[in-house]
């Protein structure tokens, strides 16, 4: 006899309706587990108050644990093992008096009189505290026994069937071919099957040619495209920023590597160790620093007046929340307030935790940085094609002749009597914001003192001493190195001596300083430019860009700025250069400058950024190797045998220049350095401003340990979440998959392993997928997937039988196939792969399809929506361009996410509008038009949709559908016209353009069907 089954007998006591039940009626009964039975009412109704949580923790009662050895007595009276009689929870929860009654009645809980009964006979027998299944490692159960072993294609179908013959179920029969064939199609690649593919398999669908279509499903590029779209979901990605502004940002490259990731089945582990660590990796490839990005994926707000550490924090938070329910399915979030109420995760832990996660560089800063040079497959091979050119012309460039000798000996004794620069003394340097400006002997000023974030430096020159009457054309800045400095400079920040001129401008002022008219300055060249941080960029007029240099930071760098129009000084006056760094990120100021002057054309000072001609003065016995190499790169850009070969070589550097230009910068993980570490602190009440006390990094100590040798670091994260010790990453892992086939996890809340999660239908069956997957598998996702579809269990028919149905009617324990709604995506791409529109272009920047106007319509934002015109309309839904605040509306309406958060699993809706979206967006209609041109027949599209032949009923309503628009249409030939338009069929030679229409009408009724819409 169950316990639900013994004889309650209820007394009335001050009004109050309790049960005290007689435990030897129910000698019978199943024993009681503290796991499955008691802790999720002890949960419901208790641990908020008595749990894990020692801030909310009352009376010093903790019931989520046994108590310990040295617990006073009234703690451990609460619970008196085989006596609940003399057990204080008991005549608690029983009591009649509301002040001693628990829960409190106020607390808006209270305990039935069958769940007290379910305490009562669990402290009879004994009090046994089990840890939750989930936090034990998985154990490799044997191979149950089971009713039929003939129906079992693999070890999955025994455990399957053992639940089955438990619940006296019998699995379906086996799908029909094209229902499989679809299925599998479907789940595999996201695709319908092709008429290639159709036709094969309904002529052979042996267990052979099933498995071979499997291996050629696992290898084709859709895979990837297909599952990339799970774990992009994980990744909350985005093409933006998300908040308020929300600008784009370039974050495809992560995209294109996880589809990659799927395609090439990168084992999980290394998926893992590289997303969550891979720049921490020895020698770490560009991909394995991209697949960083999945932690870059978190918002950035650029909203004015925000607090950068605030949202850095928030990043940070939201990186540990995302790392430990992803790969772990556990709620860590709860326990940056408070410890978990539930879970052994106490809020010390989570800091600690989030220390590993604390020291990257970026800061929520609106250009995103740390960011990484991306290029694609096809970049790099153009990249390599056109530095191999490069190197070629260049053999070629450095030939000398007798004649060049002579010539270049010639030029050099001219630059000497000509210098093309003059070096100016300044009569005068200061800062705006207290830096120590001191001008040196060289003509230099080098700064010192007070290094605020940002500065403005003015130094005034006296063009007279070096040009005299000529008239002025160009200034040229020197940022030189210099002992003082850190790293000898050029710039003054300590760890990154690279230096950042927003803004240079010069105006004319007279001998007390006071400004006459500004000088515009037209043009600039230098030696170097950092890579978005181009010199022109120095004379923009936006205090936001600039010139900089890394990674050449410790080196010294010139650029020359070409005067708007040639400009005589008259004596008395002077000019004021004004050095403008705004960038406060790392103060990135200039160390030391130097200012010269030249009244030379600015094309003839371009080849020779450097002053050669000072250099030229310098006796040849007295040069460097590097002056004199400067010295003959100059000359052969003017000597006529090697100019036009110069100019050559200068084209192919343009066009590495323009393809550097294209080339993706990717947001990426990267640590600060040690010196520059972060303090990490436990944040009282989760408020990011009050500091408790301060932690070091270190893991939750209910999940296992890694050893002590690995660094503190990213990197001990990866490795103790594939850690064996570890009881849940592989188990999350392989529930997700299989949620995937089969509509919902053996454990239904994939996203909550944790003990408020739901308990899994099938125990045995996940510890040994589980261990599967870790060990025999080696962590290959498509090993795993290939073992799913090949069971008994997935190729069972989805048709449901009214056994079925009233023995188990959520399909829980797996007696048919389920039927469910595919996914936003899926329904687009499927309806475009039929319609013969889909491209099948893999990767790539984002798309914008068709969408309705004025969405995008947003405060402080420029954004538009540029509605694709070639392929791009009909590429993949994987690829359309996801605004966190605006998400495309069809998808969304079909249960898609944002990419705000992590998204664990989607919940499947039913509303009127997704039928409004799949008749009316014009990428379904114009999906219709292609269906409607492309396929020889309604039966054709109906096979090519759904791969069966329609029956003759539905045949005979098509038919009927047929004539009945016909006629309309006839009445109305205005309306086919511009059903016409809508599908954007505009063939002129297309004879019927009518019976087009009609067969378009047709094609968005079969779009349409709720078996299309489902996958069967």
């Amino acid at each position: 006899m169950s316990l639900m089954q013994c004889d309650f007998r209820p007394l009335a006591i001050a009004g109050v309706i309790f049960l005290l039940t007689d435990l030897s009626e129910c000698q019978g009964a199943e024993p009681v587990f503290f796991t499955k039975d008691v802790r999720p009412l002890l949960a419901r109704h208790c641990l908020a108050c008595h749990g894990a949580d020692e801030d909310a923790r009352q009376a010093d009662l903790r019931l989520d644990l046994p108590p310990a050895p040295d617990a006073n007595s009234e703690t451990a009276a609460a619970i008196v093992p085989r006596h609940p009689d003399r057990s204080e929870l008991i005549n608690r929860i029983t009591s009649a008096d509301p002040d001693r009654r628990m829960p409190p009645p106020d607390s808006g809980h209270s305990m039935t009189p069958e769940e007290i009964v379910v305490v009562r006979q669990w402290i009879a027998e004994g009090a046994h505290y089990e840890t939750h299944w989930a936090f034990e490692p998985p154990q490799r159960p044997d191979l149950p026994a089971v009713s039929d072993e003939t129906w079992c294609r693999n070890p999955i179908d025994f455990f399957v069937r053992q639940q089955l013959d438990a619940h006296t179920l019998t699995p379906s029969p086996p799908a029909e071919p094209a229902v499989l064939l679809r299925r599998l199609v479907l789940d595999l690649t996201g695709l319908p099957p092709s008429e290639t593919q159709a036709a094969e398999f309904l002529k052979d669908h042996s267990d052979e040619s099933y498995e071979r279509l499997v291996d050629e499903l696992l290898a084709s590029p859709g895979f990837g495209e297909h599952w990339a779209r799970m774990w992009l979901d994980l990744a909350r990605y985005a093409d933006t920023k998300g908040y308020e502004k929300d600008q784009p940002r370039t974050m495809w490259r992560y995209r294109d590597w996880v589809i990659d990731a799927f395609n090439q089945d990168m084992p999980f582990d290394q998926m893992t160790r590289e997303q969550i660590a891979g720049d921490l990796l020895p020698d770490a490839t560009v991909n394995q620093q991209l697949a960083t990005a999945y932690h870059r994926n978190t918002m950035t707000n650029d909203e004015g007046g925000t607090d950068n550490e605030e949202f850095r924090m928030a990043a940070v938070k939201d990186r540990v929340d995302t790392t430990v329910q992803v790969w772990m399915g556990l709620t860590m979030g709860c326990a940056k307030c408070h410890s978990h109420k539930y879970d052994p995760i106490s809020q010390r832990e989570y800091y600690r935790f989030l220390a590993y996660f604390d020291q990257t560089e970026d800061e929520d800063r609106p250009d995103d940085a740390p960011k990484l040079s991306t290029p694609t497959t096809e970049q790099s091979r153009r990249l390599a094609e056109l530095n191999t050119q490069i190197a070629e012309v260049r053999q070629r460039y450095q030939v000398s002749t007798p004649e060049y000798a002579t010539a270049k000996q010639a030029w050099i004794s001219e630059q000497a009597r000509q210098p093309a620069w003059r070096p100016t003394t300044p009569v005068a340097a200061t800062s705006e914001n207290g830096s120590v400006l001191t001008i040196r002997k060289d003509g230099s000023v080098l700064a010192s003192g007070e290094r605020p974030a940002t500065d403005v430096y003015s130094i005034t020159i006296d063009p007279q001493s070096a040009v005299k009457d000529s008239p002025l054309t160009a200034i040229r800045l020197e940022a030189m190195t210099h002992p003082s400095l850190p790293r000898g400079g050029p710039g003054r920040t300590k760890n990154d001596p690279n230096f950042v001129l927003s803004e240079l401008t010069v105006e004319e002022v007279d001998h007390d300083g006071n400004p006459i008219r500004q000088l515009p300055l037209a043009n600039s060249r230098a030696d170097f430019s950092q890579n978005n941080w181009e010199v022109q960029k120095a004379i923009d007029g936006d205090p936001s860009t600039g010139w900089a240099i890394s990674p050449q930071q410790g080196q010294p760098h010139t650029a020359i700025f070409q005067l708007q129009k040639a400009v005589a000084i008259p004596p008395g006056l002077r000019l004021r250069l004004k050095l403008s760094q705004q960038y406060p990120a790392n103060s990135l100021l200039l160390g030391c400058v130097r200012i010269s002057v030249s009244d030379r054309t600015f094309e003839s000072l371009s080849a020779d950024p450097l002053g050669l001609s000072e250099i030229a003065a310098v006796p040849e016995s007295e040069r460097s190797d590097e002056q004199n190499k400067q010295l003959d790169d100059a000359f052969r850009r003017i000597f006529p045998q090697t100019a036009t070969i110069w100019n050559e070589l200068a084209e192919l550097e343009e066009r590495v220049k323009t393809l550097n230009a294209e080339i993706p910068q990717t947001p990426v993980m990267k640590d600060r350095p040690p010196e520059k570490a972060r303090t990490t602190y436990v944040h009282v009440r989760g408020n990011f401003l009050e500091h408790g006390d301060r932690v070091q990094p270190q893991l939750p100590e209910a999940f296992g340990q890694v050893s002590e040798e690995l660094p503190a670091n990213r990197l001990a994260v990866a490795e103790w979440l594939l850690s064996k010790d570890n009881p849940l990453t592989a188990r999350v892992m392989v529930n997700r998959l299989w949620a995937r086939f089969f509509g919902r996890g053996l454990v239904e809340t994939e996203e909550d392993f944790g003990q408020q999660g739901s308990l899994p239908t099938h125990p045995a069956l996940l510890d040994w997928l589980a261990i599967e997957f870790r060990t025999t598998d080696q962590w290959s996702i498509k090993r795993f997937l290939k073992r799913l579809v090949l069971s008994s269990a997935y190729r069972q028919s989805s048709v449901v039988t009214d056994s079925s149905r009233q023995l188990d009617p959520e399909n829980r324990w797996l007696s048919r196939s389920p039927r469910f709604r595919l996914s936003a995506e899926v329904i687009r791409d499927q309806a475009l792969a039929a319609s013969g529109l889909l491209s099948r272009r893999i990767g790539g920047p984002s798309v914008m399809p068709p969408q309705p106007d004025g969405i995008w319509k947003a405060t402080y934002s420029s954004l538009k929506w540029e509605t694709a015109e070639n392929e791009d309309r009909w590429r993949r839904g994987l690829y359309t361009f996801l605004r966190r605040t605006s998400p495309y509306p069809s998808m969304i309406t079909f249960d898609a996410g944002s990419g705000e958060v992590c998204q664990i699993r989607r919940i499947r809706t039913n509303t009127p509008l997704q039928a409004l979206v799949t008749l009316n967006d014009p990428v379904y209609i114009e999906a219709a038009g292609g269906l409607a041109r492309s396929a020889a027949s309604v039966e054709s599209m109906f096979r090519r949709l759904l791969v069966r032949a329609p029956r003759d009923e539905e045949l005979q309503r098509l038919q009927q559908l047929q004539q009945q628009v016909a006629a309309e249409f006839q009445a109305s030939p205005q309306s086919a016209a511009d059903l016409l338009t809508e599908a954007r069929v505009t063939e002129p030679e297309l004879a019927d353009r009518q019976a087009l229409a009609v067969r378009i009408v047709l094609a968005s009724v079969l779009l349409n069907l709720d078996e299309t819409v489902t996958r069967p």
